[in-house]
C-alpha cells in the first residue's frame, strides 16, 4: 500500500515531466547612474526625462520629402523584405520544434528475406500496417528545444526591429549627405561666378595697364581649381543618390534630390537613463533572446543523458505474399507497448555535446554584456558628438561672416590700388573653404543627431505599425 501510494504521484509527476537544466535568469550588468556625456545639469535633475528614442521617428525628421523615403525603405527595401523572410523562418522552425510534442503516426512497408533450405526456392516475407508513436518529455528535453526556438525567433524579431531602426537612420544620413553635397555644389558654383566676374575685371585692369599678366594667369589658376571640383562633387552626389536609392528599394538614377531638408535640431537631447537601453535597443533584446535560446540548449543537452520513454502500437499484416498484405488478407500483427531506451555509451558524444552547450551559454553571457557596454559607448560618443557639433557651427558661421568681410574689403583694396592681387586670391580661397565648411559642420550636427537618436534605441517602434 505504502509503495503505491509512493509510486503512483512519482508515476505522475513523470508523465507531466520534469525539464532538467538551468531555468533563465537574466545576468546582472554595471548599470551607471547616468551616461557618460550628460552633462552636469542635465544630471541633476533631467535623466528621469523621456529618452529621445520614445520619440517616433516622424517627429525627430520632420522633413515630408524624407519621412516618404523611410516608409518607402521600411516597406519595399531589400533589407525590410529579407527580414521578414527571416522572420518567416523563424517561425516555421518553431513549429518544427513542436512537433514531438504530438504523436507521430505512419504506414509502413517492409520486406524481409526468409530462412531457405536446401531446394526451396527464395522467398521474402513482407509485413506491412499503421504505426503510432509518442515519446513522453520526461525530462524536458524537448521543451527545452522548444524553448530555444521561441527564444530564436524572439532573435529573428529584434533583428527585424534593429534593421528597421537602421534602415531609418541610414535613409536619413544618405539624404543629408546628398543635401549636403548639392550645397557644396551650389556654393562651389557660386565661388566659380564670383572668380569669373573678377577675372573679367582684371582683364579690363591689365589691358588699362593697371594689372599685370601675372595676376590675370593667378587669377585663371584659381578658377580653374575651383571649377575642377565640380566634377567631382557631380560624381559624389551622383553615388550617394544611388546608394539611397538602393536602400529604399529603386533603381540607381532614380532619385532626383536637390532640395535641402528641414530639420529642427534640438539644444540638448534628452537621453533617458541607461538602464533604459535593456528595453529600447532592439540589438540589446536581440542578444538577450540568444542568451535565452544558449541557456535552453543546455536543458536539452542534459536531457539526452536520461533514459526516453515511448509509447508505440503497431497494427498491420505479414505473409510471404505481397498482394495479401496489400489487400488486408494477412495474418494480423499487432504490437502495444512502452519503448524504454537508456543511453550507456556513445563515445563522449553526450559528453561533449553538453560541454558546448555550455561553452555556447557562456559566449552568450558574454556577448551580452558587452552588447550593453557597446551601447553606451555609442550613446557617449553621440552625446559628446552632439554637443561639441553646435560648437562647431556657430565658430564655423562666425568664420564665414569675416570671411565675406575679408573678400569685400580686399576687393574694394584692390580696386582702389592699395591692396596687390595676392590678398584678393587668399580671401576668395578663405570664403569658398569657409562656407563649404560651414555646410559640413551641418551635416555633422545632423549625422549627430541620427547616430544618438539610434544609440538610444529610437527608430522602430512606428516600423512595428506596418
Amino acid at each position: 500500500m505504502i509503495a503505491r501510494r509512493i509510486a503512483i504521484p512519482l508515476l505522475g509527476a513523470l508523465l507531466a515531466g520534469c525539464a532538467v537544466g538551468p531555468d533563465y535568469r537574466r545576468p546582472e550588468v554595471d548599470l551607471p547612474g547616468r551616461f557618460a556625456g550628460v552633462a552636469d545639469g542635465e544630471a541633476d535633475g533631467k535623466t528621469d526625462a523621456v529618452s529621445l528614442a520614445s520619440h517616433n521617428w516622424r517627429e525627430v525628421f520632420t522633413d515630408p520629402a524624407l519621412q516618404q523615403l523611410i516608409d518607402e525603405a521600411l516597406t519595399a527595401g531589400p533589407d525590410a523584405l529579407l527580414a521578414a523572410a527571416r522572420i518567416r523562418e523563424a517561425e516555421a522552425l518553431a513549429g518544427v520544434s513542436r512537433a514531438p510534442f504530438y504523436p507521430q503516426a505512419s504506414v509502413s512497408l517492409n520486406t524481409s528475406p526468409t530462412v531457405r533450405q536446401a531446394g526451396d526456392s527464395q522467398t521474402s516475407s513482407y509485413l506491412g500496417g499503421a504505426g503510432i508513436s509518442w515519446e513522453i518529455d520526461l525530462w524536458g528535453r524537448y521543451r527545452r528545444a522548444s524553448e530555444a526556438a521561441r527564444a530564436d525567433l524572439l532573435a529573428s524579431e529584434e533583428a527585424r526591429y534593429g534593421m528597421q531602426a537602421s534602415l531609418v537612420a541610414g535613409v536619413a544620413r544618405y539624404y543629408f549627405q546628398l543635401a549636403t553635397l548639392h550645397d557644396i555644389y551650389r556654393i562651389t558654383e557660386r565661388g566659380a561666378n564670383n572668380q569669373a566676374e573678377v577675372l573679367r575685371l582684371v582683364r579690363r585692369l591689365s589691358a588699362a595697364g593697371i594689372s599685370t599678366a601675372a595676376e590675370e594667369r593667378q587669377q585663371e589658376s584659381a578658377l580653374a581649381t575651383t571649377e575642377a571640383s565640380l566634377p567631382t562633387l557631380r560624381r559624389q552626389i551622383a553615388e550617394t543618390g544611388n546608394a539611397l536609392a538602393v536602400l529604399i528599394g529603386r533603381h540607381p538614377g532614380a532619385l532626383p534630390v536637390d532640395t535641402p531638408p528641414v530639420l529642427n535640431l534640438p539644444g540638448q537631447i534628452p537621453a533617458g537613463l541607461p538602464s533604459s537601453l535593456l528595453e529600447q535597443r532592439p540589438d540589446i533584446r536581440q542578444a538577450e533572446a540568444r542568451l535565452v535560446a544558449a541557456n535552453a540548449r543546455v536543458g536539452e543537452a542534459k536531457a539526452m543523458f536520461f533514459p526516453s520513454l515511448s509509447l508505440t502500437a503497431f497494427f498491420g499484416g505479414i505473409s510471404t505474399s505481397l498482394s495479401d498484405v496489400i489487400k488486408g488478407r494477412a495474418p494480423d500483427v499487432v504490437s502495444v507497448g512502452p519503448n524504454l531506451l537508456l543511453p550507456l555509451f556513445a563515445g563522449g558524444q553526450l559528453y561533449f555535446n553538453l560541454e558546448a552547450a555550455q561553452a555556447r551559454l557562456d559566449q552568450a553571457v558574454i556577448s551580452y554584456r558587452k552588447t550593453f557596454l557597446n551601447a553606451l559607448g555609442e550613446v557617449a560618443n553621440g552625446l559628446v558628438a552632439y554637443e561639441t557639433s553646435h560648437d562647431l557651427m556657430a565658430k564655423q558661421a562666425a568664420r564665414v561672416a569675416a570671411s565675406r568681410e575679408a573678400m569685400r574689403l580686399a576687393e574694394l583694396r584692390f580696386r582702389a590700388g592699395t591692396a596687390n592681387f595676392i590678398e584678393v586670391l587668399d580671401a576668395q580661397r578663405q570664403l569658398l573653404a569657409a562656407e563649404t565648411e560651414e555646410a559640413q559642420a551641418l551635416l555633422e550636427r545632423r549625422l549627430a543627431l541620427v547616430n544618438i537618436y539610434l544609440a538610444l534605441g529610437g527608430g522602430w517602434q512606428a516600423a512595428l505599425r506596418y
